[in-house]
């Protein structure tokens, strides 16, 4: 330890080196983990490494000052379900159910509200309408799985559903464990629990440089200043920045990466109509629509189509923005939804990272097991961020048995391409 003396002659010079050394140690900050990124990956991996720690030394950090709407994590509502026509996708739902119902009852905010998903398919989906309903049978015969869900003939779908108008040769199920996630109530209530158990979240932190090593340097700008973070482990969650984040640390591997601004609109309830459906809807057809019943504004129903896609970079996601309403939405209400007007009452944004596949990639840096990432949601990530989370702390902890398999998210699956 050094001790500074000060005399009259000299006040301001040690008043400099006392300065400096302080900025040194604020610079040189060391964490056991720190999580990049808090969004809800992000927020869900910091949450599930805090709790296992005896002693809590996680930071996680964030560019921006929290609460923000410049990333994917933000807005009222997001779907809930288990039906996946990828089986290793239906695998992670369970146990996201169950980590979501804890943090309600931790955090006693009401965070899931539970509402039927009504899947329909054109000849295009019916491969993947088989898929899932093989997927949604598997989880339903394990043991402890909350998973109830029924397939429709076209009269039946007509009879439950009288609101809508589908041709016969529709099919059609209804997952009736399906639900919503009220999404900024879920991101502030992970986040919350995380300091409760002495995690320390940092925002208005850029990251400007991520050093591998057998300790990580963290180098970035916070309230103006210049500083460096070290840590043992550490998680990416860098949304739609995990190109300019993640790639230059892959040695030669791209991810193959999007980024899309999406619309989501809402369309008023017409006042004479003949109703509208009040449960969640999903087209598993070509269209690849959705939407979700009046939750959010009085009298609107959420609705939009993942196909409309605008491809952006993240730090100017509202340039030439988007404010038409696209045709093919309108004509898809008036041919099955005549319960709602054809033009959208209220326009709002959401990013979308998408890979090739549209599936999430989790993996590690190459040569820095003490390094993992996830990115490339894909529109579908906000429910399964409980699993992610467990995911990215298993990877950093190795343990003998991991809870899933991690194989089919891996960056490697993209590597032929690339050769």
């Amino acid at each position: 330890m050094i001790f500074f003396v000060r005399s009259v002659c000299c006040d301001k010079r040690v008043d400099m080196v006392i300065l400096i050394c302080s900025q040194i140690v604020e610079r040189m900050e060391h964490f056991r983990y720190i999580v990049v990124g808090a969004g809800i990956e992000g927020s869900w991996a910091a949450y599930q490494i805090v709790r296992d720690e005896e002693k809590p030394s996680v930071l996680l950090l964030e560019q921006y000052h929290l609460p923000h709407n410049r990333g994917s994590s933000h807005g009222q509502s997001r779907i809930i379900r288990h039906a996946y026509a990828e089986s290793f996708q239906a695998a992670l739902m369970p146990y996201s159910y169950k980590e979501w119902r804890q943090l309600e009852k931790d955090a006693g905010v009401d965070l899931l509200v539970t509402k039927p998903l009504l899947c329909v398919s054109d000849e295009t989906g019916y491969e993947r309408v088989d898929r899932t309903l093989a997927c949604l049978k598997e989880l339903k015969e394990k043991p402890g799985n909350d998973v109830a869900f029924k397939e429709l003939s076209p009269a039946e779908l007509a009879a439950n559903f009288p609101q809508a108008k589908f041709p016969n040769n529709r099919r059609a199920f209804v997952e009736y464990s399906a639900g919503i996630l009220y999404a900024d109530k879920c991101l502030m209530a992970v986040q919350n629990q995380f300091r409760k158990h002495g995690g320390v979240i940092r925002d208005g932190f850029e990251v400007t440089r991520i050093i591998p090593g057998k300790i990580v340097v963290i180098e970035g700008v916070c309230k103006g200043r210049t500083v460096k973070l070290t840590a043992d482990k550490v998680a990416l969650c860098p949304g739609p920045w995990a190109k300019k984040m993640v790639e230059p640390l892959l040695k030669g591997i791209r991810l193959p990466l999007k980024v899309y601004r999406v619309p989501v609109y809402y369309w008023k309830v017409k006042k004479n109509g003949p109703g509208v459906i009040t449960v969640i809807y999903k087209d598993l057809g070509a269209g690849d629509f959705w939407s979700i019943p009046e939750i959010e504004y009085k009298d609107l129903v959420k609705y939009s189509s993942n196909l409309i896609l605008y491809e952006i970079d993240p730090d100017n996601r509202d340039l030439n923005a988007e404010q038409t309403q696209p045709p093919q939405l309108a004509r898809h209400l008036r041919d099955h939804f005549p319960g709602m007007e054809e033009t959208p009452s209220i326009l709002e944004t959401c990013i979308y990272t998408s890979t090739p596949d549209e599936v999430f990639i989790l993996d590690i840096i190459p040569g820095s097991a003490n390094i993992a990432y996830a990115c490339g949601f894909s529109g579908s990530g906000f429910k399964k961020a409980p699993s992610v989370g467990l995911m990215l702390k298993e990877i950093l902890k190795p343990r003998t048995k991991m809870s899933f398999d991690e194989t089919p998210f891996s960056v490697s699956r993209f590597m032929k391409s690339q050769l």
